[in-house]
């Protein structure tokens, strides 16, 4: 069965370990983001359908298990990176090799691979061996969803801290820029108050000065319109 393959690669994960990520820009941040909040809203989908399911709706198991493979899907993305995603940043891997409180499992990692095991438990067609997975599935809802919240919650303080670094960085590199072009206004300015000296034999060399004040002053305007 497709669910059973796709636990099994699901079982493999492990938080991947890498020291150094590379740095993650918004855009992925921003993804990253979603894919969580996603993966939030699939694990109560897969709650809702599996009892529909169980109830006797013949499309709701389809749909629970469809759920369960997005689900499984985001958490190796999430854990791994991968398919545009990064591994994830050395706070998110101690969050995941954390305690996961009453969600169960040894980590928050590992109780959400639990879940993934349990909802597949849930959805099979034998009801005897399927209920009470569902019972335990249905007790394990709610903390897990918390605890998917809080991940959640880590991406997008993650990503707030990674802006401001980035507008810190951003407003140091534009001050030395300012600072640069400062400089070689001010040198610009004594130059042309060499060449004014020399006279005609320093004309050209005048006009060299008199554009680079000018390159300085379009610097400095630009870095202004940056800082906005």
């Amino acid at each position: 069965m497709a669910s059973l393959a796709m636990n099994t690669v699901l079982r493999a994960v492990a938080p991947a370990k890498v020291d150094e990520p590379p740095a993650i820009g918004a855009e992925l941040w921003s993804a990253l983001i979603n894919l969580a909040g996603r993966q939030r809203m699939l694990s109560q989908r897969i709650v809702l359908m599996a009892l529909l399911a169980d109830r006797g709706d013949g499309s709701a198991r389809a749909a629970a298990l469809d759920a369960l493979r997005q689900f499984s899907a985001a958490h190796t993305r999430l854990v791994r990176g991968g398919d545009g995603l990064p591994p994830p940043p050395a706070l998110l891997r101690q969050a995941l090799a954390g305690p996961a409180g009453e969600a169960g499992g040894a980590s928050a990692e590992a109780a959400v691979r639990d879940f993934a095991a349990l909802a597949e438990q849930a959805l099979r067609t034998d009801v005897a061996l399927a209920r009470p997975a569902l019972s335990q599935l249905v007790e394990r809802a709610t903390p897990v969803l918390a605890l998917l919240n809080r991940l959640t919650q880590l991406y997008e303080t993650l990503a707030r801290d990674a802006a401001a670094r980035a507008q810190q960085r951003q407003a140091g590199l534009i001050g030395r820029i300012e600072r640069i072009a400062g400089e070689a206004r001010f040198v610009a300015l004594n130059a042309r108050i060499v060449a004014a000296r020399a006279g005609s034999a320093g004309r050209e060399f005048g006009v060299v000065a008199t554009r680079l004040v000018e390159v300085s002053a379009e610097i400095e305007g630009l870095s202004r319109e940056a800082m906005r």
